[in-house]
């Protein structure tokens, strides 16, 4: 198991932030202003292969499959013939006493792309680049 997967079962919820894609994102760095939040996710009851998501977008908790490659974490959600999946791509931020990860790197994309089951990370390449980035934080972390 990858350390970020490590660390995201560990945490065993997280509150994910991300903010307005690329195009959006540009304007506001061009006019100075910070990125707006977009989307707001928390996923709950992380396990090996399973959580659930809540999402300021769609009501309701919703099942998504978690997996894991040498170096990303997927949460994966199947919608009709689409997916959405959030990628956490690294660690940003380490609680000094003990190393854990208390800020995960992330990106967030709605895409008709269902390889993501059969390799994850080819489909994070194939990912398109107006998707939103932003990041993922334990929900309860102890000082």
């Amino acid at each position: 198991m990858n350390p970020l997967a490590a660390a995201a079962l560990a945490a065993g919820e997280l509150i994910c932030e991300f903010s307005d894609g690329y195009r959006k994102s540009l304007l506001a760095e061009i006019a100075g202003d910070a990125p707006r939040t977009e989307l707001i996710l928390v996923y709950e009851a992380i396990a090996p292969q399973s959580a659930e998501v809540l999402s300021t977008r769609k009501p309701g908790r919703h099942a998504v499959e978690m997996l894991s490659t040498e170096k990303n974490v997927y949460f994966v959600q199947r919608d009709g013939p689409s997916v959405r999946s959030t990628v956490l791509t690294g660690c940003l931020r380490e609680r000094a006493s003990d190393g854990t990860c208390t800020r995960f790197s992330a990106r967030h994309a709605w895409t008709f792309d269902a390889a993501i089951h059969r390799d994850p990370d080819a489909a994070l390449a194939r990912q398109p680049s107006g998707a939103a980035t932003g990041t993922c934080e334990p929900w309860k972390v102890e000082d």
